[in-house]
């Protein structure tokens, strides 16, 4: 390929590949799109890759150099009790088995459950181990397991994309989220395209393109119609109901939350990222998206009701949704005009990011206090001034 041919695929910078051709360092995330393009090319490209990056050194011996300088430790995939199968993986001299399958899957419910409560800054060093660890089992895998081994490692590759996403690179998360939907689809998992898809609407509002938002959720919701997850399908209708409350289409929101509801009548609570790729949704989720998409809709009074009920009921441990839903909480109360409220919510959130270090919770805060500008004389705001600047992710 032309250098800016190959740019464009990994979507990065003609500048950049020059600057790698030049022996210039490569960032983690541009490294990822390496190798998961080296992944996914023939026998033939691959051989010719490594005689010519290491022309005095077996296969083998190169791929173990690749993962070792990646720094993945047993430990950190999962493989801390069994050495001597951890020694084969690496190795590369054998082929992944199931047991390895589900060894690499629990450790991405491990790291879920990690973001959830700390924060994505917590789950990055694993998740980055393990994109490297699924991409050398995909060159190996058995034909058996290979369209398992696909849908896991776009998981990772999704899984990924959030991180970054939570990270503010919108950039990367884009990248991440396409190339883990293309992993799905050639896996013939059509959860998973549609969870992917479901990522990219939300990527879309966050970046202010609501009718794109729209675009994505529609299809995201094509994809999964015919699923058994209920909890994933209730997941991907607030998806697609904040879209359209974005876009200000009222008819098509409260559709999409109707369509909720009914996915998660009787749906069992405590669900487990082993049982669903939207473990996470509940009644008090629910109702979190309510409040979201009625404040998006002008709707204050209503959105109040939704997102206090939200906060009295979200679990103790996912402390990002409950400040998160604190701060939706506060747009609802200036649009009823009960400021001081509004600027307790914020404290409140503020006070969860002891616990909870994610990068889109300390920019989320920082948004609510630009909120509260028009009274920054008042008392109230005065006081959660005092307590963002005892913060030190948070500087007004």
């Amino acid at each position: 390929m032309s250098q800016a041919k190959f740019a464009a695929k990994l979507g990065a910078h003609i500048r950049t590949v020059k600057a790698w051709e030049a022996g210039g360092g490569i960032a983690n995330v541009y490294q990822a799109a390496l190798d998961t393009t080296l992944s996914r090319a023939s026998d033939e490209i691959v051989g010719a890759f490594w005689a010519r990056l290491r022309p005095d050194q077996e296969d083998d011996v190169d791929r173990r150099q690749m993962l070792s300088t990646a720094d993945i430790g047993f430990a950190a995939i999962g493989l801390g009790g069994d050495a001597a199968r951890g020694e084969w993986l690496l190795s590369g001299a054998g082929r992944p088995d199931a047991w390895a399958l589900e060894c690499v899957r629990t450790t991405l419910h491990a790291a879920m459950l990690l973001d959830d409560a700390l924060g994505s800054p917590a789950a990055h060093g694993m998740v980055l181990a393990q994109q490297h660890l699924t991409e050398a089992m995909l060159r190996e895998s058995p034909a058996d397991l290979r369209q398992p081994m696909l849908a896991l490692h776009a998981e990772w590759l999704g899984f990924a994309g959030a991180l970054a996403w939570d990270q503010l690179d919108y950039r990367t998360a884009a990248r991440l989220y396409n190339l883990a939907r293309d992993y799905a689809h050639e896996a013939e998992d059509s959860d998973g395209a549609g969870y992917m898809l479901c990522h990219l609407s939300q990527l879309a509002i966050w970046e202010g393109k609501p009718r794109i938002a729209v675009d994505h959720a529609v299809a995201a919701r094509s994809w999964v119609a015919q699923s058994n997850d209920r909890a994933l399908r209730a997941y991907v209708a607030m998806r697609a109901a904040e879209a359209y409350a974005t876009a200000g289409q009222r008819r098509g929101c409260h559709d999409a939350l109707e369509d909720a509801a009914r996915d998660m009548d009787g749906l069992p609570t405590g669900l487990t990222p082993a049982e669903s790729r939207a473990y996470f949704v509940s009644d008090p989720f629910l109702e979190s998206y309510r409040g979201q998409c009625f404040s998006l809709l002008g709707d204050g009074v209503q959105a109040v009701t939704s997102s206090r009920r939200a906060i009295a009921a979200i679990e103790p441990t996912r402390t990002r949704d409950k400040a998160i839903t604190m701060l939706e909480l506060e747009r609802a109360l200036i649009q009823v005009g009960d400021i001081d409220e509004a600027a307790a919510s914020v404290v409140q959130a503020v006070d969860l990011t002891e616990r909870n270090r994610s990068p889109r919770l300390a920019t989320a805060i920082t948004d609510g206090r630009r909120a509260l500008s028009p009274w920054a004389a008042s008392q109230a705001v005065r006081e959660l001034d005092a307590r963002l600047s005892a913060r030190d992710i948070v500087i007004v």
